[in-house]
């Protein structure tokens, strides 16, 4: 741990003034961009003038924050209603050149702009000390990507949420994924309850019924399409259950300071429902695939009775096939290259000195 930076001399010798304050220069030159949160927590109100001087701006506005003893600790808590209200304050104090009324809109004007560009300031630090780990990300392979698609790792790389933020954002995304996982899985139930037989009845003579294959299939493709239809209506059962039970948690949670514990215990299950979600449209494909071609009337297999339908049956598949490879094999994990690449990109931004360095 970095040793603290000794107090800052009020009254002493002008050679030890400009030597510390030399020191404090450097230190927080140092950490300008890459800023460590546990070290800007220990910088001296001095030092966060200094740092506010290094964004350029002048020395009235620095001297407020230190007459206000912002220190580091004190400056990463901040709002921009209490930079309002440092900065805000006047400092055209009759000059002897203007009346009050004109001093005072002076004021105003000057320092109202001096409050935006300083909360810039000061949300950039905050956002840089809480976004530690953005810092360090990497755009993943392609593999790591797709396999992300399953585990929803990509889903786990968000930093400096407040947690009203994150409440919201966990109860927006379970109540997405629980709408989703209720469309499927009432197709895959269907499809599951109905893979055995159908039967139909004569309604002038009840007694008089048809049976046939579920689907117009039989055999081994039949025993495959039951088994992966009756998996992927469980995977999505669940992962209804689960982000309901998730909202309902969340919302249970009296303050922010159960919430924060709370998501502390969830770790990874807050992206089971998720995960459970992607498991369940790959075992939906399976069924659609052994219906595409084994089903009787126009699967490929033996092949449909005409050449017209047998190219109609070709076209469907292979439209299928091509959808599914573009979708799970380029689409998606291109679209989680662009969370990490947009993180990244954000993240250098951030980093950038300010124009008048250049």
């Amino acid at each position: 741990m970095a040793a603290m930076m000794p107090p800052f001399p009020q009254q002493q010798p002008q050679q030890d003034y400009y030597s510390l304050r030399l020191q404090y220069q450097r230190k927080v030159l140092e950490e300008w961009r890459n800023p460590q949160v546990t070290e800007v927590e220990r910088w001296t109100k001095e030092m966060v003038g200094i740092w506010l001087e290094f964004n350029g701006f002048a020395k009235h506005i620095s001297s407020k924050f230190e007459n206000n003893d912002i220190d580091g600790s004190i400056l990463l808590r901040l709002e921009e209603s209490h930079v309002k209200n440092i900065t805000m304050r006047q400092h055209f104090f009759g000059t002897g050149y203007c009346d009050e009324e004109t001093n005072a809109h002076l004021a105003k004007s000057v320092v109202f702009a001096d409050t935006l560009e300083v909360w810039k300031a000061v949300e950039l630090i905050q956002r840089l000390c809480k976004k530690m780990k953005t810092r360090h990300l990497q755009v993943p392979s392609w593999i790591s990507r797709f396999t992300q698609l399953g585990t929803f790792q990509w889903a786990d790389t968000s930093e400096g949420k407040s947690i009203s933020d994150l409440k919201n954002e966990v109860t927006s995304a379970a109540g997405s994924v629980a709408m989703v996982s209720t469309l499927v899985w009432a197709m895959c139930w269907d499809i599951f309850y109905n893979s055995s037989v159908d039967t139909f009845c004569l309604t002038s003579d009840p007694t008089q019924c048809y049976s046939s294959g579920g689907f117009d299939l039989a055999g081994t493709p039949l025993s495959v399409f039951y088994f992966s239809a009756g998996i992927c209506s469980m995977c999505f059962l669940f992962s209804t259950l689960l982000a309901v039970f998730q909202m309902i948690m969340v919302n249970e949670m009296s303050d922010e300071e159960e919430i924060d514990q709370f998501f502390d215990l969830l770790t990874m299950d807050a992206q089971l429902p998720g995960i459970l979600l992607f498991v369940g449209m790959v075992c939906f494909s399976v069924p659609v695939g052994v219906y595409l071609i084994y089903n009787v009337g126009l699967g490929l297999h033996p092949g449909p009775p005409t050449t017209t339908m047998t190219v109609f049956s070709w076209m469907v598949t292979m439209f299928t096939l091509l959808i599914s490879i573009y979708g799970f094999l380029y689409k998606l994990p291109q679209m989680i290259k662009g969370v990490y690449k947009a993180k990244m990109d954000a993240a250098w931004i951030d980093r950038q000195p300010p124009n008048h360095f250049y």
